[in-house]
C-alpha cells in the first residue's frame, strides 16, 4: 500500500503529464451533469466503472451507507446552484454486504459512547441510518425515496425521477427497487 508521501509523488507526476486544466464556473459553456448518484464509500462499489460513466457526467456522492439523508444539503445546494436547470435525476445505490448491514445505529453509539462518555449526548443526536441486517437492504432504500420525496425543497421533477437500486458486489447487476406506489423502469 502507498504511504501519503507516495500518493503525493504521484500527483505531482499526474499534474506535470497528465492534468489538463478544467474551466472555473464563470468559465463553464456546456452543461453540467444530470445525475445526482448517491452511494456508498466503500472501494468496492466503483460507480464511475459498473455503470460505464466518466467522472464529469454525473454528480457522484459518496457516504457511509450511500444513505440521501447524510447528504440532503448537497442536493439543495447543487439544485439551487445550477438554477434547476441541471439535475433531472436522483440515483440512490446501496449495495450488498455494506458494512451498514453489520451494524445498528444504537450498537455504534454504544461503542461510541464507551470511549467518549463525556460526550454522550452528542452522540445520542447522531444519525447514521444503518441498515442493522441485510434482509433490511431493500427497504433502506425505500426508507431514501420517501425521506426524498418527503422535502419541500426538492423540486417535484426530481422526486419524481428518483430511483433507488442496490448494486450486488458478487455478481456486479443492479437492482432496481420501486417505492410502494410506483413500477420498476
Amino acid at each position: 500500500m502507498a504511504t501519503w508521501d507516495d500518493i503525493l509523488e504521484q500527483n505531482r507526476k499526474y499534474s506535470e503529464t497528465e492534468h489538463k486544466p478544467q474551466p472555473y464556473l464563470s468559465e463553464l459553456t456546456g452543461p453540467l451533469p444530470p445525475y445526482m448518484i448517491f452511494s456508498c464509500i466503500d472501494p468496492r462499489v466503483p460507480v464511475e466503472k459498473f455503470l460505464g460513466i466518466q467522472t464529469a457526467e454525473a454528480i457522484i456522492v459518496r457516504n457511509a451507507g450511500g444513505r440521501i439523508k447524510n447528504n440532503i444539503n448537497d442536493l439543495v445546494f447543487f439544485d439551487t446552484f445550477s438554477q434547476g436547470q441541471t439535475l433531472k435525476n436522483i440515483i440512490i445505490i446501496h449495495h450488498t454486504d455494506c458494512g451498514y448491514t453489520h451494524n445498528s445505529d444504537e450498537a455504534i453509539k454504544a461503542t461510541l459512547k464507551a470511549s467518549n462518555p463525556q460526550h454522550a449526548h452528542d452522540i445520542d443526536r447522531l444519525y447514521f441510518g444503518t441498515y442493522g441486517s441485510g434482509d433490511r437492504l431493500e427497504e433502506s432504500v425505500r426508507e431514501d425515496l420517501r425521506f426524498l420525496s418527503a422535502q419541500p425543497l426538492i423540486r417535484q421533477e426530481l422526486i419524481d425521477n428518483a430511483k433507488g437500486y442496490i448494486y450486488d458486489i458478487k455478481t456486479g447487476k443492479l437492482t432496481q427497487i420501486p417505492l410502494e406506489g410506483r413500477t420498476a423502469l
